[in-house]
């Protein structure tokens, strides 16, 4: 066995330093109005000596949207998984400045030699909202559910974000009460980075048989916040857990708001009814950045926004048809008028610029070319084709979804738009017996930064696209064409070995599938209030919510 993680005390003095550096920038640069993630955000870290004194006041996030339902295994909306980060923790922990995995609820962890078996120590002390103690069994039990789809306290229609260590599990058991063994079939060296997702957080074994399905309603973990009341269509209302291992957070309480209203958001950041959001609209950022009473900050582009196609459906049945509406698209105009050029052209295909494996040499997947687009149209007698695409009404999503509508119109093809609000959209695109579209405006956000978390997870045929969403794995041969050099990519730990898996794999999806249209690699940006400060802008950025250091 080889020792991978093992001193936490040396991290802790790290990124103390870090923060402390961070936080005096972000002090000295608060009047500008706005400043960069890497020069001003002050950081969440489990590890960085402490979360707060617990000081008092309520911090208010803008959020998306909340079903009231908050599983770790079940997606509904952005800002009900916002709530499991707050609520819950996991193993590892990645804060977004680097994209390296740290320790959290486990302490430590060794690798075997062959890459195959995992075993965690768990960090001492841990206590639950239900005044429950951590042990490996909560860890088991927590996770186990994510790598069985038959587990009996699982939603209809979880999307298990885990689910593809469970296709690779051998075995997964409690040593003891503080150490965990986790053993795959093959190596994968994904999974650390993975565990630190949503998927992976952990709850009380008890509470999960206790509430089963409805564990999300009842959400309960060792995190720095704990649910007092959730309310579909409105708000999640958290309090400060005293006992969370890192000491109380700063804040008192934490309200996560669903606003979606553009000009709502913008005015309820001018005068203080919500703290911070990265859902503010791009047209409105030259507004803020002069106004005193916030503070404007853009991170490096971080996700794909794209038009998703479903292959099932017969309008789309022809690779030409799918490939007509990737030429058909103006990316130009879409940075420009949409993200108002907070962001990059898609130039690496389904990587941004943030995440390793990003290949420019893929910029021709997304060209423009309505000439083109217009000549596969007639080659299959699609002209004149009916489409529905369908958006979330929040955010960027409607505006896009005006500008790809003219542009499909312009190459021969009826479009209609339909706009609905986010809870709805999930729900019917995470459905695959629902109908009545065939395109969807969409982005995928880089909530754990390793290219397996995007270019991976969009074309395995186990994964949310192309089982659910997209139905590629209805293709013939898709599984046995795509799923080895996923599976590959993951194994392998040489960065260069890995991009060339990652290049050839998209290149083939554009040639053979053409299942996503890339629209741009965006940027969310981040605006609170200028009495904010130590919040995590760069996790923020990326839809994670860690909130523990932030004041107001």
């Amino acid at each position: 066995m080889r020792k991978t993680m093992v001193d936490s005390t040396k991290r802790i003095a790290e990124s103390f330093s870090r923060r402390s550096l961070l936080r005096g920038m972000g002090v000295l640069g608060l009047g500008l109005g706005v400043t960069t993630l890497a020069a001003a955000c002050g950081t969440a870290q489990p590890n960085g000596g402490g979360a707060g004194s617990g000081s008092g006041g309520t911090l208010t996030i803008g959020i998306d949207g909340t079903s009231a339902i908050h599983d770790p295994a079940f997606y509904t909306t952005l800002g009900d998984w916002m709530v499991v980060d707050c609520v819950c923790r996991g193993l590892t922990f990645i804060d977004f400045e680097t994209n390296e995995p740290q320790p959290d609820l486990a302490e430590s962890w060794t690798v075997s030699e062959d890459g195959r078996a995992y075993t965690f120590t768990l960090r001492q002390g841990v206590t639950f909202h239900d005044g429950s103690t951590l042990t490996a069994n909560d860890v088991v039990r927590s996770l186990s559910r994510q790598f069985d789809k038959n587990d009996p306290t699982l939603p209809t229609g979880s999307s298990r974000p885990l689910k593809s260590i469970g296709n690779n599990l051998e075995s997964i058991r409690a040593v003891d009460d503080t150490t965990v063994e986790l053993v795959l079939r093959v190596p994968d060296g994904t999974v650390l980075s993975k565990l630190s997702d949503i998927g992976g957080r952990i709850m009380p074994a008890a509470a999960i048989e206790q509430y089963g399905r409805d564990i999300g309603k009842n959400l309960i973990g060792a995190g720095p916040y704990k649910l007092v009341s959730s309310t579909s269509g409105q708000n999640v209302v958290l309090e400060a857990f005293d006992g969370y291992y890192e000491g109380a957070p700063a804040t008192r309480r934490l309200v996560l708001q669903q606003i979606q209203d553009p000009s709502t958001i913008i005015s309820s950041l001018i005068s203080g009814d919500i703290s911070a959001t990265e859902l503010t609209p791009h047209s409105s950022l030259d507004q803020l950045r002069g106004n005193g009473k916030v503070v404007v900050y853009e991170p490096d582009p971080s996700f794909d926004a794209f038009v998703i196609m479903d292959v099932r459906q017969p309008a789309l049945a022809e690779l030409e048809v799918r490939k007509a509406i990737n030429l058909a698209i103006d990316r130009k105009a879409i940075l420009e008028q949409v993200f108002f050029g907070v962001g990059a052209l898609p130039e690496g295909y389904l990587l941004p610029p943030s995440v390793e494996g990003y290949d420019t040499s893929l910029a021709g997947i997304s060209k423009t070319d309505p000439a083109e687009a217009r000549r596969l149209l007639e080659s299959v007698g699609a002209t004149g084709r009916r489409l529905t695409l369908l958006a979330a009404s929040d955010a960027w999503h409607p505006r896009a979804a005006q500008i790809v509508e003219q542009n499909l119109k312009d190459i021969g093809l009826e479009v209609t738009v339909e706009t609905i609000d986010p809870a709805t959209f999930s729900s019917r695109v995470f459905d695959p017996t629902s109908s009545g579209h065939e395109l969807m405006i969409w982005e995928r956000n880089s909530y754990v930064p390793d290219p397996d978390n995007l270019a991976g997870e969009m074309t395995i045929s186990t994964g949310v696209y192309a089982g659910v969403v997209g139905g590629y794995n209805t293709l013939p041969g898709y599984a046995e064409t795509f799923d080895p050099m996923v599976k590959e990519a993951r194994a392998v730990t040489n960065p260069a070995e890995r991009k060339e898996i990652y290049t050839t794999l998209q290149k083939k999806f554009a040639d053979e599938v053409m299942g996503i249209a890339m629209l741009a690699c965006a940027s969310n940006p981040v605006v609170t209030g200028a009495g904010v400060s130590d919040l995590n802008l760069a996790a923020l950025a990326n839809h994670r919510c860690f909130a523990e250091t932030a004041r107001v």
